[in-house]
C-alpha cells in the first residue's frame, strides 16, 4: 500500500498522532520543541508546521510564546468523530473482505486478560486496536489515515475518562467478541448494525461521564 505522509512534517504529524493514540504522550502535557525535533529528527521549523497539522486535528493547543501542549477534543469534535465512527466502521464490517478476523480474535483475547487483571490502560489499549483493525480491512491508506487522527482524539478521552471513571472499556470487551464472533459465522450485517449501536452507546457514556463527577477512590 502506498503511504499517504512522506514529507518530514508529514512523517512527524504521523509519529506525534501515534504517540497521542497510544497514550505516550498525555492530555495536559507540554510538547518541548527542542527535544521532540531532536527525537524525530526534524527541524524545528518542520516541527512547527506539524504542530499547525495538529492543532488543525483538534489534539494539541498552541499558545503564543507558551508553547504547544495536548489537548482534549470539545463537545462538538466528539458528536463529529462519532458521525465519521459509524459511518466508516460498520461499512467495512458489512462490505470489506480483507478483515483479519484472527487479529480481532487476538485483541478479543488482549482485552479479556487485562480485564482479569484490572489493567485499565491495557483493556483501552486492546479496544483501540480492535477499532483500528476494523478499518484496515478496508484496505484504503486514506481511511487508515484518518483512523489513526481519530483514535488519536479518542485516547485523549479515554485517558481522562479512564482515569475518573475506572473500567470505562470493560463492557466493550464483551461487544467486541460478539462482534468478532459475528464477522467470523459470516453474519457480517448484524455485526455492522451491533456496532452502529455499540458506537452510539459509546458516545452518549463518554459525553455523560465527561460531564459527571469522578468516582471516588
Amino acid at each position: 500500500m502506498t503511504p499517504i505522509f512522506v514529507s518530514a512534517h508529514q512523517r512527524a504529524t504521523r509519529t506525534l498522532l501515534n504517540e497521542i493514540s497510544t497514550g505516550r504522550l498525555r492530555p495536559g502535557e507540554k510538547l518541548n520543541e527542542v527535544s521532540l525535533a531532536a527525537r524525530l529528527e526534524v527541524s524545528r521549523n518542520t516541527l512547527r508546521e506539524a504542530f499547525i497539522s495538529l492543532e488543525d486535528y483538534g489534539v494539541v493547543a498552541r499558545k503564543p510564546h507558551r508553547g504547544v501542549w495536548v489537548t482534549l477534543p470539545d463537545e462538538e469534535l466528539i458528536d463529529e468523530i462519532f458521525r465519521l465512527r459509524s459511518l466508516l466502521e460498520p461499512a467495512v464490517l458489512q462490505w470489506s473482505v480483507g478483515l483479519d478476523i484472527d487479529e480481532l480474535h487476538e485483541c478479543v483475547q488482549d482485552g479479556q486478560l487485562a480485564k482479569e487483571a484490572h489493567d485499565h490502560d491495557a483493556v483501552g489499549d486492546a479496544n483501540q486496536r480492535f477499532h483500528a483493525i476494523i478499518v484496515e480491512g478496508s484496505g484504503s491508506a486514506y481511511a487508515e489515515e484518518m483512523m489513526t487522527r481519530v483514535l488519536a482524539m479518542m485516547r485523549l478521552l479515554f485517558i481522562q475518562v479512564s482515569a475518573e471513571h475506572h473500567g470505562f472499556h470493560y463492557p466493550y470487551v464483551e461487544l467486541n467478541e460478539e462482534i468478532a464472533v459475528l464477522v467470523e459465522s459470516g453474519q457480517r450485517e448484524q455485526a455492522a448494525e451491533k456496532m452502529r449501536t455499540y458506537l452510539e452507546q459509546s458516545r452518549n457514556e463518554l459525553r455523560e461521564l465527561l460531564s459527571s463527577p469522578a468516582e471516588g477512590p
